[in-house]
């Protein structure tokens, strides 16, 4: 409990990982191999399935200088049983005695006769667990192989380590050149990787470890993994295989981590809570295995059992993954839609941004056009007030020159009749025309000015009916050069040819 305490939660979450994953229950050695490794999950989980790994070479190498110094204490003290006690005692003051390891470091103990009389047995008592904890590791070792057969492969796999999906591919491609491609379908990649894909998914996780060196395996392999009764079986439960030969490392360690003892081996893996009272965490476990030589519909029959067993809480976690799921993508969905929403008032609020920006646009281009027309008006006005006040005067007798008498019929029908000089320009005619209202009216137009920035356009035309013959304002071409004016003419004032921007 004094371990879990001082770590924090990502740190117990990386422990639960590590130790569902290498089935380790041993929880001080899982923290020291997560600190070695600085919590680096994938690189411990790779240390416990490489069996030439810096943590455990250290680990071995503490063991043995501790057994050296164990071993040339005892030597020390057991070469002055020869020597008198004088000597006895000149010899163990001038060697001092060697350092335990800090882990097993106590007060120094004072060297006194009692110690001496009694190093004997306690000689005989290391000794004697040396030989037992020996022994325990001969009897406690699985026996898939001959001891020069393991030792070998396992020198062999220390010497030069596989990618985990190198070893999947090749132990696949052996076993279809042995029992053919109607098979089981193993996972490609290494134990963790499947262990961590099944948790996930919340899957089981079928393991079967077989031996090249078992008799059994052969036939296991050639009737079993082959059945197409397991093969629709397992494709149907949707459970994740993981294969692999004993010989090489990672398949060695993972029986070791199984406990695998007979062969062919099966374990059945589920995802289960975790039995540890301080974490509420998943693990996968073992719930169930298969060893030696086993017919398929004992196999199919011991699954259904663990899924009638664990089945249940499994599809319970698989439904509220699923409601998460759901969940997430609803919210997602009601994002979506919030975000579409809000994009779609945003563009409405910059169309009717830009409607009143282009209503008030055109406005104010409105206001500028009538602004302006008044202008053009008013300074129409003041330019027929002009022409009234610089009209030539009609020509009377005393007028050498020769004079056209031209009969006007206006645009409202009103006839006037007005004598033009055979010097006066056709534009005369115009100006006539123009400025007749005010010459009628007889307004004062003494203080009229020409007007500035103004091109005054005429709106009505001069024509002769017959033959039909229209007069153009010319400035330059007098009254006396047309014909048809000279020396009398009816004209008339033709308005309905009128410039649609001056009668807006």
């Amino acid at each position: 409990m004094d371990s879990l305490d001082r770590l924090n939660n990502d740190q117990k979450d990386l422990l639960n990982q590590f130790q569902a994953i290498t089935q380790s229950d041993d929880l001080e050695t899982s923290i020291s191999r997560l600190e070695h490794y600085n919590w680096n999950l994938e690189r411990a989980v790779e240390s416990v399935y490489d069996a030439n790994n810096s943590h455990d070479a250290e680990r071995e190498k503490l063991e043995q200088e501790v057994a050296s110094s164990a071993q040339s204490t005892s030597n020390s003290r057991s070469s002055p049983l020869e020597t008198d006690p004088l000597t006895r005692s000149s010899s163990s003051s001038s060697t001092p005695p060697p350092i335990p390891p800090a882990s097993h470091r106590r007060q120094r103990p004072r060297f006194s006769l009692l110690s001496l009389l009694t190093w004997p047995f306690g000689v005989a008592w290391n000794i004697t667990w040396a030989i037992l904890s020996f022994a325990s590791r001969i009897l406690s070792r699985p026996s898939i192989t001959n001891t020069s057969s393991s030792s070998s492969n396992r020198a062999t796999s220390s010497q030069q380590r596989q990618d985990p999906r190198t070893v999947a591919a090749r132990f696949l491609r052996e076993f279809e050149l042995k029992y053919g491609e109607t098979h089981i379908d193993f996972f490609q990649g290494g134990y963790s990787q499947a262990l961590e894909i099944a948790r996930r998914d919340l899957r089981f996780l079928l393991v079967v470890l077989q031996s090249d060196e078992h008799d059994d395996t052969d036939a296991f392999c050639r009737q079993t993994l082959t059945s197409n009764e397991l093969i629709d079986y397992l494709h149907q439960k949707n459970v994740l295989v993981w294969g692999g030969n004993v010989r090489e490392s990672e398949a060695f360690q993972v029986s070791s981590t199984l406990q695998a003892t007979m062969y062919p081996f099966m374990a059945i893996i589920a995802l289960q809570s975790s039995n540890n009272a301080s974490s509420r965490a998943m693990k996968m476990s073992v719930v169930d295995r298969v060893e030696g030589l086993t017919d398929v519909s004992t196999i199919i029959r011991r699954f259904d059992t663990m899924i009638q067993r664990y089945g249940g809480a499994i599809n319970r976690l698989r439904m509220e993954r699923d409601q998460r799921d759901m969940e997430r993508r609803l919210r997602e969905e009601q994002d979506r839609a919030y975000l579409e929403s809000l994009k779609a008032d945003q563009e409405k609020e910059r169309q009717a941004r830009e409607a009143r920006e282009e209503a008030a646009r055109a406005e104010e281009a409105a206001k500028l056009a009538e602004q302006e027309r008044l202008e053009q008006a008013e300074k129409r006005q003041q330019y027929i007030r002009y022409l009234c006040r610089t009209l030539a005067p009609e020509p009377d007798s005393s007028y050498d020159g020769k004079v056209a008498k031209l009969s006007f019929r206006l645009a409202d029908g009103e006839r006037v009749i007005r004598k033009f000089k055979d010097e006066d320009t056709l534009e005369t005619l115009y100006k006539f025309v123009e400025a007749y209202p005010l010459v009628k009216a007889k307004e004062d137009v003494s203080d009229a000015e020409l007007p500035t920035n103004y091109t005054h356009k005429y709106n009505f035309t001069i024509i002769s009916p017959y033959p039909r013959t229209v007069y153009e304002p010319s400035g330059s071409k007098m009254v006396s050069e047309e014909k048809g004016l000279w020396p009398s003419a009816t004209l008339i004032v033709d308005a309905d040819v009128i410039d649609e921007e001056d009668e807006e």
